[in-house]
Formats: C-alpha cells, structure tokens, sequence
C-alpha cells in the first residue's frame, strides 16, 4: 500500500464530470494514480461492477496514457517495485510484456532486474504469447542474463514439470549458461529437498496423501507452508481428530512459530476462509492462531477510526478463487486492530452508520463475524450518516469500502442537498485519511486533501509502508529512483 494521492495539486474549483457506479457525482481519476492503483492491487478478476475483461481493457489502455507522460522506463520501473517489494505477480507480469514489443534504453536490463523468480520468466513469455507477439532480443538477454546468475538450488526447485515453458524450455530459448545450468543440462543436480519437490515427485494422488501426511508429522513444514497447503491436508484427515488433535493443532498454535513466520493475521484467516472442510478444533485453532498474530502487526499511535462499509457491493468476492469478500478483509483488519491493542474507534456503514464497541478478548473469528455483520445498515453507500456520528480529533482514519460513496446526493434523512465531499474536507481535512479502494473503479471521487490518500488492496502490505504512507515523498519520485543500470 502506498501513498498515490500527490499527483494531483488541490483545486478546489474542479467540478464533477462523472458518476460512481452508485450514481453519485464524482470526478474521473488521474490516469497516473488510476494506472498505479491497478497496478499496485488488481487480480484483473470480476468484481461487482466491472468484468476482468473491462479491468484488463482500462489497465492496458491506462498503461499507454502512462508511457506518453512518464515514458517507458517508468513503466517498467513501477513493474519491477511491484514485483519486487510489494509482491504483485500476474499483473506486473502482463505489463513487463506489454514493454516487450517497446523501445528504450536499458530495456535488457529491465527485464533481468524484473525477474524475481524463474517462473516469471516463464509468465512473461506466456503473457508475450497471449499479445500474439514475438519475443523482443532484450526480453531474450535479460532473461538469460537473469537465468544464468542462479544457482543449483533455483533452477531445480523451479523445474515447471507440465507447463508451457519449463525450465528446460526457458534455458535452450534464452541460450542462459553457467556451470549450474550445464550440470541441470546433464542431469547431474541433486533434487533439493523441498516439501515442494516431495509433493511434486510423489507422482499418484495416494502418494502425495502419505507424503503431505508425513511432512506435518515430521513438523517438515515452516508455518507459511502450513498454513498455505492447510486445505490440502485437510482433505486427508479433516475426519481423524486424534491426528488433527496430536499433530496440526499443536502445530498451528504455537506461538514461536508464528512469531518468527512474521505472518500477517490476514493470511491466517484467509486459509479458514478457503477450507473446503472445517472441523472445529482446526477453526478453533485458526481464531486462536490468527489472535496471537496480531502481535505481527504494529500498534499505530494515537487514537485511530475505523469506518468499513458493509452495503451489498462489499459481498463481492476479492477472486474467483477466494471465498473472502471485500467485506471479510476489512472486517479483519478491524479485529488486527482492535485485537493488536490499537486504540480504534469503529463504525460501519450501508444507508445508515453505527458506532460499535469490541473487546480485544473476543475469539477473532466471532469479532470479525460481528464487525461485518450488516446490523440493519441496510445495503447503500452513504458516507453522510458517518459523519454524523464521528468524532473530529483522531490521529487518522481507515476508510475501507469499494469507493462508491462520496458525491453531492439528496439526503432523505434530512429532506436536504448535501455535498459530502465538502463536508468531509471540512471536518475532517487535516486528518490523515487513508482510503481503502477494495474494488479500483475508474470514477472514484477524492477529496480535495492532500491529506486523503488512496490506497490499494488491503493486506499486509499496509503495515509494511504505512511509514511510506505517513511520508512526504511523492511516489512517482521513488519509483523514478529505481536503477535499470
């Protein structure tokens, strides 16, 4: 997550020139922070208004209106920070081939220094294939440049055994060399000894059941593992508590392990969310899990608001292949906060808002429950009846919903015109405010602040750069300080 709202100097004559998707006046975004927020957050999956296919369109042709402003470099610097510190895969993927076909200089360098795995290379050439083009000499020799600096270990850890490109295919189209690449070549590496690989070589599927079975026995997986491939255990021994009882619940909870993990309490209640069994000492341990996670994620100073919206549009799902919803992911930042000991102020919203009081000792998954719970909210967007009951001396606000909200609308509570957007600026304009947009529509509406920041998907990247965030730093300026030397 990453401050995006300094492209623009505040001018507070702009009139709006389009709608949100809830019919609200808005302004149409700047194509550099809209590019950047696409970038930065979208899965290009189907959301509750927009189609991927309608996503994949905008981003492309946002990326064109970036390259004329900013030029090709900053393209594919923005791709390689991503990538690099912020994890985006498919789509900073997609646009490091759309550069394939562009010219600039360093171009080879770009593409070596974009790798941060084998298999990107592999995506890239895919992604390539899909533009129905022809791989640029830069993509070829950075790529190889990329491939023969890695080691034993990389190359056969990252075999890509059934794909369109494997390793193999990535080595003889590239021409890479070195001396690891040449013992892979002759088949004289050693498989590394990897729950990967184990799982990979295990062949038939009774196989992979005694080989998964045996890595959490043997305590052979580190918790991201764990919690990662949980489904996957599941399905073989969701039915035998004893198991489950003696060697995944223990293993789950332990509090040294999840600390060192450095995992977020996101990615805990994520595999709970996409279990196709549920037992309830495994949900039970997951809560228990995701509370002592907590203490991965840092207090914020201050007296902090959490506002979530929980109108129809936040049930949206975050990917075809998730079952979490908008709605889920804020509820659980909520429930980080309030369970980290963060001294928050929660209020949630549809056509009408509520101020609610949590303990940080309920069981997390109940809290999360309660926090995203529609409690006759009923299912519009309506920032105006949150105004209503907010305070004006916090530190700073999480406004976390898909962006449909803001706009000059006639309020039926009041029988009034009110103009939101001004009201928010005067109330809470020297407030640091830090908006959520879940869903990264195109007609967003933004405050005339610089204090009002637009903010991506949010995981546990926010905690990672809310000092980044809470900067001056224009971040066109730290992308632009990339090296493609």
């Amino acid at each position: 997550m990453i401050v995006l709202s300094k492209f623009n100097t505040i001018n507070n004559s702009y009139k709006p020139n389009t709608k949100t998707h809830e019919g609200a006046d808005a302004f149409q975004r700047d194509p550099v922070q809209a590019w950047l927020n696409m970038l930065f957050s979208s899965f290009l999956e189907n959301q509750y208004y927009e189609s991927s296919n309608s996503q994949m369109q905008r981003f492309l042709e946002l990326t064109d209106k970036v390259a004329y402003k900013y030029g090709y470099p900053f393209v594919g610097k923005a791709a390689i920070f991503v990538r690099n510190e912020l994890g985006m895969r498919s789509i900073s993927q997609l646009t490091a081939a759309w550069l394939n076909d562009k010219s600039f200089q360093e171009k080879r360098n770009f593409y070596k220094g974009f790798m941060h795995r084998p298999d990107d290379v592999a995506e890239i050439f895919g992604a390539v294939d899909y533009f129905g083009g022809k791989r640029s000499h830069a993509l070829i020799r950075g790529s190889a440049d990329y491939l023969s600096s890695l080691g034993a270990y990389q190359i056969t850890k990252y075999k890509m055994s059934g794909h369109k490109y494997n390793m193999y295919d990535l080595i003889n189209l590239t021409h890479a060399t070195s001396r690891a690449i040449c013992d892979f070549k002759h088949d004289k590496l050693d498989t590394p000894d990897t729950w990967e690989n184990k799982i990979s070589n295990a062949g038939s599927k009774e196989s992979r059941d005694i080989e998964w079975t045996r890595l959490v026995e043997e305590g052979k997986l580190g918790y991201m593992a764990l919690i990662r491939n949980l489904n996957n255990i599941m399905k073989i021994n969701g039915i035998n508590r004893k198991w489950i009882l003696k060697y995944l619940v223990p293993q789950l909870i332990d509090g040294n392990k999840i600390r060192k993990s450095l995992i977020f309490p996101y990615r805990i209640y994520n595999a709970y969310k996409n279990l196709d069994i549920h037992n309830s000492d495994i949900d039970y341990a997951l809560s228990l899990a995701f509370s002592k996670a907590t203490s991965n994620v840092p207090k914020f100073d201050g007296h902090s608001a959490v506002i979530l919206d929980v109108s129809g549009s936040m049930e949206d799902r975050i990917s075809s292949k998730s079952t979490m919803t908008l709605k889920d992911i804020g509820a659980c930042f909520a429930a980080t906060l309030i369970l980290n000991g963060s001294n928050v102020d929660f209020i949630k919203f549809g056509s009408y808002a509520k101020r609610k009081k949590y303990s940080a000792i309920e069981d997390a998954f109940t809290l999360i429950d309660k926090i995203s719970a529609n409690e006759r909210c009923d299912y519009g967007t309506n920032i105006g009846p949150v105004m209503d009951i907010m305070h004006d001396n916090y530190d700073r606000i999480f406004l976390i919903s898909d962006m449909q909200i803001f706009g000059n609308r006639y309020s039926y509570w009041y029988n009034i015109d009110r103009n939101e957007t001004q009201e928010w600026c005067h109330k809470y304009g020297k407030i640091m405010t830090y908006s959520f947009d879940l869903a990264n529509y195109d007609n967003q509406l933004e405050p005339p602040s610089n204090n009002f920041m637009f903010l991506t998907s949010l995981n546990d990247i926010v905690f990672k750069y809310i000092n980044l965030m809470e900067s001056s730093e224009n971040i066109v300026n730290i992308i632009n300080s990339i090296s493609l030397t």
